[in-house]
């Protein structure tokens, strides 16, 4: 199969937009289901105190379903239209304002959904973002690699991760990424404290000159739709 194309997105907005960020992404989400390359459109609320954070997963079969397809609907020129009425972004309005924090990536490793997941269609689950940025482009290779072996060996063991997709930015050539969904906090927490946080960092931060961990917590969307 073909890998998809994958943008992990931070939108920052004002305070007390979150409300109404969730109204807009009602339509949003229903219309990228209908769309022919939309596979993967997931959405939560940041949980490390900005609540007016988003953080979104959007997935393509083909990266002109994002740059053409998507953006080109009249229900995204209608829901940014009134975003922009309500100024929901925190700096500045509209498609160009720094608010919108993307990052467009080749999937590399990992897996989405699993079958053996009785709530893999989940819009309640708890996500974390690890980024990191390697050292140089060869190093990121290595990353890349310690992320796909350690993604690997996710798909059993208690508790359940429900997907660890391993990305590859396509304009910084230094960044991969780790996309991590949990059934809930407690697991994530529980997770955390377990011996294969410490293999990750062990695999890969030896590579790196920096690292990111961001988490949030879904309330609407949809993943792997086209399978």
């Amino acid at each position: 199969m073909t890998p998809k194309f994958f943008v992990i997105a931070r939108v920052v907005g004002r305070d007390g937009a979150i409300d109404l960020w969730k109204d807009r992404l009602v339509e949003l989400c229903k219309v990228s289901a209908t769309e022919p390359y939309g596979d993967s459109y997931y959405w939560g609320q940041d949980v490390d105190g900005e609540p007016d954070t988003l953080w979104g997963l959007e997935g393509y079969t083909h990266p002109i379903g994002f740059f053409i397809d998507h953006v080109s609907s009249d229900i995204f020129k209608r829901e940014m239209a009134l975003v922009d009425k309500d100024e929901l972004l925190r700096t500045a309005q509209g498609l160009a304002s720094p608010d919108y924090d993307l990052h467009h990536y080749d999937e590399y490793a990992g897996f989405l959904k699993r079958a053996d997941d009785v709530a893999r269609d989940s819009v309640q689950s708890f996500v974390v973002v690890k980024h990191y940025w390697a050292k140089n482009e060869n190093l990121r290779s290595e990353v890349l690699k310690g992320l796909a072996q350690f993604a690997e060996g996710l798909t059993s063991g208690s508790p359940q991760v429900q997907s660890a997709l391993v990305l590859k930015e396509c304009r910084d050539t230094s960044m991969a990424s780790l996309w991590l969904r949990f059934a809930s906090e407690e697991d994530w927490n529980l997770w955390e404290r377990s011996d294969g946080v410490q293999e990750l960092v062990n695999s890969v931060e030896a590579n790196c000159v920096r690292s990111e961990t961001h988490r949030s917590r879904t309330f609407n969307g949809h993943l792997g739709i086209k399978g």
